[in-house]
C-alpha cells in the first residue's frame, strides 16, 4: 500500500488530495482523466525500466476508483515455451511484452492531504513501477503552470507498524537473489533460500528487528556457507491471526498484505480483494484518524 500526496514545489506545501490547485481539482477526477488519456486503448510503453501498460478496465465508487491494468516488460527478445513438453510456442520479439492483469485501487478521502493506492503483487510481477512513473510525469506535465507535483511513497504508520511487529511471531523467512543469465535470457533467474517454521514452532522473533535494521546476513540463519547477499529479505510474520509478509529490499521496508479464497483458487476473486484492501484502508486511515465517511458511503 502507497500513499500519494500533492504539493507545491516553490514551498513544499501540501494541498488537499480532494480539492487542489486554483481550480481545485479532486485526485479521483484526474486519476480518471490519467487513466482514461494514457493508458486505454493501445496502452504506453514507459522507455524508463522499458515498461508497458495498459488499462483493461475502471469504476469509480463514490471516493474510490477500482481499476486493472495490464502490466509487462519489453526490450529483450527470447521465446515462450510450453514447460510440459518443453515446445517452444513463439518467439518473444524485442518490442513483445509478457503483460499480466493486475488490480489496483486509489481511495481518495474528500478531507485531507493523503491519498491511499493499493497495489496488487503477483508473484514477482507489479505494476507500482509503470503507475508511478507515467502518472508523475503526466501530473507535472498537467499542472506545469502551477508548479504542481505529485509524491508517491510506501505507506506506514510507525506506531502501528511497531505495535504488530512487537507482538509477532515468525513462520518463515526468504532471501531472494536476482541473477542475469550469463546468455542474457529474458529476466534472468529468481534464486530463493527459505526456512520456515515446522508445526506449532516459531522461528527466532528477534530476526524481525534485526532484518528490518539490515544486520541479519543469509549466514546467521543457514548454515551453507557463501550464499550470494540477498536483493531482499522476505518475512513472513503473524499477530493474533493475522498475517503480513515484510519486505526488506533497496528502499523502505513495506508491509505486503497476503489474500486468498477459502477455496484455494489460484488468484482471489475481484470480492475478496476488494473487501481486503478496504479491511487494511480503513484499519489504515483510522489510525491516522481519518473518519470513514470522508472515503466511504
Amino acid at each position: 500500500m502507497y500513499e500519494i500526496r500533492i504539493r507545491r514545489a516553490r514551498d513544499k506545501v501540501y494541498l488537499p488530495v480532494a480539492k487542489f490547485g486554483a481550480q481545485r481539482i479532486d485526485l479521483v477526477t484526474a486519476y480518471s482523466q490519467f487513466l482514461d488519456g494514457e493508458l486505454k486503448g493501445a496502452g504506453k510503453k514507459i522507455d524508463r525500466g522499458e515498461r508497458y501498460l495498459r488499462l483493461r478496465d475502471s469504476e469509480v465508487d463514490f471516493r474510490t476508483i477500482w481499476f486493472t491494468v495490464e502490466s509487462g516488460r519489453y526490450g529483450v527478445p527470447g521465446k515462450i515455451v510450453e514447460t510440459g513438453t518443453g515446445t517452444d510456442a513463439y518467439e518473444i520479439d524485442v518490442d513483445d511484452a509478457a503483460s499480466y492483469p493486475l488490480r489496483q485501487a486509489l481511495i481518495v478521502p474528500n478531507v485531507g492531504e493523503y491519498a491511499l493506492w493499493a497495489t496488487e503483487l503477483v508473484g514477482h510481477t507489479s505494476a507500482l513501477g509503470g503507475l508511478s512513473i507515467s502518472f508523475k510525469d503526466w501530473f507535472r506535465k498537467k499542472y506545469e503552470s502551477e508548479k504542481l507535483i505529485v509524491e508517491i511513497n510506501h505507506f506506514q504508520d510507525t506506531n502501528a507498524w511497531n505495535e504488530f511487529i512487537d507482538r509477532a511471531s515468525l513462520k518463515e523467512i526468504t532471501y531472494v537473489v536476482h541473477e542475469q543469465d550469463s546468455d542474457g535470457a529474458v529476466g534472468g533467474r529468481v534464486q530463493e533460500h527459505k526456512v520456515k517454521a515446522v508445526r506449532r514452532s516459531r522461528l527466532p522473533s528477534p530476526w524481525i528487528k534485526r532484518a528490518l535494521e539490515r544486520r541479519l546476513p543469509a549466514d546467521t540463519v543457514f548454515s551453507a556457507q557463501q550464499l550470494p547477499d540477498a536483493d531482499e529479505i522476505r518475512m513472513q510474520i503473524e499477530t493474533d491471526g493475522r498475517q503480513r509478509t515484510i519486505v526488506v529490499g533497496n528502499d523502505l521496508p513495506r508491509f505486503m498484505y497476503e489474500i486468498e479464497d477459502e477455496g484455494g483458487a489460484v488468484a482471489p476473486s475481484n470480492e475478496t480483494f476488494r473487501s481486503g484492501v478496504l479491511s487494511e484502508v480503513g484499519a489504515s486511515l483510522e489510525y491516522m484518524h481519518v473518519d470513514r465517511r470522508t472515503w466511504q458511503k
